[in-house]
């Protein structure tokens, strides 16, 4: 479903709505608050989501890339490439309709979940990083004007503002903001447990000399985290790289990379300092390239 047919599904009459805020707990379960919803409010919402939806109606749609994103797309994944997909879901199963208030800085997203009565369209999951006004509550005075008296407000504010981040339909999820799906979901967690997997894969580590500090550095650090796990989608052969040695020695020469290698007992590429991680995952992933008319050299970081 492309973004204009999910606009004219919610410019639908008798939609249904639920609304809820939802947070992590330490222990990596996700609790929410579904409050009721005035209608008035929920109209205004949903002709600020539709207005902001518009500016992306055009956008070219592609795969969802751990390492970076493109302006003027829209990425996409399938919810089950999220680990903590299913937890957000059954939180909502669950959902506490009983505070009575809610305070801003315990929850970390709201989404409204919109279906049609008679069921014409599939239900939309409209997910938002909440937007809090910690600053102004902790520094000055929040207050509103009744009348010609300007009164304090007590309470903490919560903002709305009709943007989304995310939406979900159809076991699809269609990115607006490459960041908050990682902020949503946790996924710098699920990054440095994928990257772990790609790292703790058999033979890898026979290449490298001291492939612990390897292991360690690369984990240790967010860049590195999302390019192993974009590497796990690319049908990388580290043995077959580990048996062109020669490929391999030629590519360091000829990228002049600060990069050592032993050849006895068997070859291996030394790992000496952290400006190296880069260098080497490029030489795993085959991304140095000589092109076949002009003979240019360059790196291909798909």
């Amino acid at each position: 479903m492309e973004i204009k047919d999910i606009i004219n599904n919610l410019q639908e009459d008798d939609v249904i709505f639920d609304l809820f805020f939802t947070r992590k707990l330490r222990n990596g379960n996700y609790v929410t608050f579904s409050p009721n919803i005035d209608a008035q409010i929920f109209d205004d919402l949903l002709s600020l989501i539709i207005a902001y939806l518009e500016k992306f109606k055009d956008n070219e749609v592609i795969n969802y890339d751990p390492t970076g994103y493109k302006d003027g797309t829209i990425e996409t994944c399938k919810v089950s490439y999220l680990n903590d997909y299913k937890k957000v879901i059954e939180s909502f199963e669950k959902s506490d309709n009983v505070e009575t208030e809610i305070d801003p800085d315990n929850y970390n997203f709201y989404t409204f979940k919109i279906t049609k009565k008679d069921g014409t369209f599939p239900e939309i999951k409209l997910f938002r990083r909440v937007t809090k006004f910690k600053k102004l509550h902790s520094k000055g005075i929040i207050a509103r004007f009744n009348g010609n008296t300007l009164n304090k407000i007590e309470s903490k504010l919560i903002g709305i503002d009709g943007e989304v981040d995310l939406l979900v339909i159809d076991e699809k999820i269609l990115i607006l903001s490459h960041y908050s799906l990682e902020r949503i979901f946790n996924l710098d967690e699920q990054f440095r447990d994928t990257a772990s997997d790609f790292l703790n894969q058999d033979g890898l580590s026979d290449g490298i000399t001291n492939f612990e500090s390897f292991y360690e550095d690369c984990l240790n650090d967010g860049r590195y985290r999302k390019t192993l796990t974009k590497m796990t989608n690319e049908n990388i052969n580290v043995a077959q790289t580990y048996k062109k040695q020669e490929n391999i020695i030629k590519t360091i020469d000829m990228f002049n990379l600060d990069i050592n290698y032993s050849e006895n007992p068997k070859f291996s590429i030394i790992y000496e300092e952290k400006n190296q991680i880069m260098d080497i995952l490029r030489i795993l992933r085959d991304s140095y390239y000589r092109s076949l008319i002009n003979e240019q050299i360059g790196i291909d970081d798909k």
